[in-house]
């Protein structure tokens, strides 16, 4: 059975085969060029390649122009051509030694693709969409529903304000909701809710569990969960009231806690050599030199049970232009855009110079 099938399969490469050397014998190579998408002599733009074009951008709304290739718009003279790489896809890299070609907006890249060598022609308008972004406004929402933020992540424009010479933008984190469970204590699961959200705060307050109390292990996470500190285990216990919890460590001498450097991987053993009321004296070993070096931590955390935190944040144009370029790695579809270009839409004149396919 497994030989009829190779057989049969050795049978269409063999006719595949002739028909391609008839077409070429009979009609030339022009027709199977046509079969497979391709023309002699021809360079057609496709994505992946690369490509010097000049252009010429002008304002859909009143035919002005706001940047061009040309020195001379309206004889089109003079100049430097555009480095384009022909991509939808802004999180891909040029291919090697075309680095200094860029990246173009999505209505312009898909005006290119089918253009040859010498080509003129007109794209647009095009759509702020598929140009340069939509610009913000006030009550606009964006989500972020990306699985590594482990929920789902809402950010609201709450303010738009310019003073002539500077833009702020508020945004807003409107992920929250009352009574929501909040990691905050890695030692205490589900033990800090939300009680309380206004405009740019919201409350939360914890309540230790019962059996997280006396004798549990004490977890610090510092760095933005680079760095893991696990302290001594079963050698904390807490003093509450209805203000503040206290949390006190007492290991005994010789006791071991780790600290983990989850970004490289690392962890840093520390061994408590003394005591006081007010800190833990430790020692631990340097990986670099292999020296014994010495530390100290606080023997009590004061924790505020009922504790408020920001839920607005403000940008200036720069920055906003950059935080929204993080977004759209996550969210590839966005549009907003704070480039001085959003809003507009655009048509470009353009004319193909050279087209190179690295691939």
């Amino acid at each position: 059975m497994q030989n009829e099938k190779l057989a049969a399969i050795l049978l269409v490469i063999v006719i595949v085969g002739s028909i391609s050397v008839f077409l070429t014998v009979t009609y030339g190579e022009d027709i199977l060029n046509t079969l497979t998408g391709k023309k002699t002599g021809e360079k057609i733009i496709a994505l992946g390649d690369c490509v010097d074009v000049n252009f010429i951008g002008r304002y859909a709304s009143n035919n002005t122009v706001f940047d061009s290739s040309y020195n001379d718009t309206t004889t089109k003279a003079g100049g430097t051509p555009l480095n384009i790489f022909v991509t939808l896809n802004q999180s891909e890299y040029p291919p090697d030694g075309y680095e200094n070609y860029t990246f173009g907006i999505k209505g312009f890249i898909e005006g290119l693709v089918g253009l040859k060598e010498g080509d003129s022609k007109t794209i647009g308008p095009i759509p702020p969409e598929d140009a340069y972004g939509v610009y913000p406004k006030v009550g606009d929402v964006i989500t972020i529903s990306d699985p590594s933020f482990g929920k789902e992540v809402k950010i609201q424009f709450a303010n738009i304000t310019n003073n002539g010479t500077t833009t702020l933008f508020v945004l807003r984190d409107s992920s929250y909701s009352l009574g929501e469970i909040m990691p905050v204590y890695p030692s205490w699961e589900n033990a800090t809710v939300i009680t309380k959200i206004d405009e740019t705060k919201m409350s939360m307050y914890t309540t230790p569990p019962e059996d997280k109390r006396e004798n549990f292990t004490w977890i610090e996470i510092l760095n933005n969960g680079e760095t893991e500190i696990m302290y001594w285990e079963n050698a904390s216990s807490t003093s509450i009231n209805d203000t503040t919890i206290v949390v006190t460590h007492n290991p005994e001498i010789g006791a071991t806690m780790y600290v983990y450097d989850t970004y490289y991987g690392s962890s840093t053993i520390y061994t408590v050599v003394n005591l006081t009321d007010e800190k833990i004296n430790v020692s631990y070993i340097d990986e670099t030199t292999g020296n014994m070096l010495y530390n100290e931590f606080d023997r009590t955390i004061t924790i505020v049970r009922n504790e408020s935190q920001n839920i607005t944040f403000t940008y200036t144009t720069p920055d906003m232009e950059y935080l929204l370029s993080v977004i759209k790695y996550y969210v590839p579809n966005l549009t907003f855009s704070v480039n001085k270009l959003a809003d507009e839409s655009l048509i470009f004149e353009v004319q193909i110079v050279k087209i190179y396919k690295p691939s």
